[in-house]
């Protein structure tokens, strides 16, 4: 997935699962993700995030859920194993 895509994805969620206030500008969301995607920390917080918000049958739509926390820990993966080669 691409980069902005992924930044929508988020951004999306968070304004469906009323994460967000509506007096937030989403543009400044989307930055701020943006700024913070090669943070570890930062990224596992929003996949425990997307899980609480959906765990007990709260999720809308299963495959967009999971799609979106594959790429997140893919992303996660590649950050952590950067520096190592096979």
């Amino acid at each position: 997935m691409e980069r902005n895509d992924l930044i929508n994805e988020i951004t999306d969620f968070f304004v469906e699962y009323g994460l967000l206030s509506k007096s937030v500008n989403i543009d400044e969301i989307k930055s701020k993700i943006d700024e913070q995607l090669n943070d570890i920390p930062f990224i596992e917080s929003l996949i425990n995030t997307i899980i609480l918000k959906t765990r007990n049958g709260k999720a809308k739509n299963y495959i967009r859920i999971i799609k979106l926390l594959a790429e997140l820990e893919k992303v996660r993966l590649e950050l952590e194993y950067m520096g190592y080669v096979l």
